[in-house]
């Protein structure tokens, strides 16, 4: 199928979300699509009454079209890194690398870009992510500390005690022991 109508919805991070927008296009009646983490395609433009309905919905659920640009990119790093996250892969390269090559564009742009627009650099949303994912870990109960580091591919215990305590203000021990779980939604990290 040739999809020649891509719309770009911030706030996608999961499959759930993916879920959720192939739902609500079902009940507006657009069935040929091909829903994935931030980005819709379609097979043809929604006629106007359409596309304002899907957008009144996206945004009762949480989610945003996007039309510029740079705010697609911006929401592109986020997904990238996000998606990257949470399905504990191993960065295999450096991330400068990965979102150029994944996105087709100049890191140092992107980087830049990231900075003005989100007050953060890309490598900061990067650690908040995955201590974000370390404290979801920790609140299963399921896996020592050393096993969450290894699962996250920290080099060692003590490099994820130090990130850990940096970002929450307590060390991963501390927090595991407190039992106050607090937890923020993947789109809210440092946005």
């Amino acid at each position: 199928m040739e999809y020649s109508v891509v719309l770009h919805i911030k706030n996608m991070v999961c499959h759930r979300c993916v879920l959720m927008i192939e739902q609500e296009l079902k009940k507006i009646g657009v069935l040929e699509t091909k829903v994935e983490l931030g980005k819709v395609s379609l097979l043809y433009n929604l006629s106007e009454q359409t596309f304002k309905v899907f957008k009144e919905r996206l945004n009762i659920l949480g989610f945003e079209l996007i039309v510029e640009k740079q705010d697609i990119l911006i929401e592109g790093i986020k997904q990238l890194i996000i998606d990257l996250v949470q399905t504990d892969s191993r960065l295999s390269t450096n991330l400068s690398y990965l979102i150029s090559d994944n996105l087709a564009i100049d890191y140092s742009y992107a980087s830049k870009l990231f900075s003005e627009r989100e007050s953060v650099t890309i490598e900061k949303f990067y650690i908040h992510q995955r201590i974000e994912r370390v404290k979801e870990y920790i609140s299963y109960g399921e896996m020592t500390l050393l096993e969450i580091a290894s699962k996250m591919y920290y080099n060692d215990l003590s490099h994820l005690s130090k990130q850990f305590k940096s970002v929450v203000g307590v060390s991963p021990s501390q927090y595991k022991k407190e039992q106050k779980f607090n937890r923020n939604y993947i789109d809210k990290i440092i946005t």
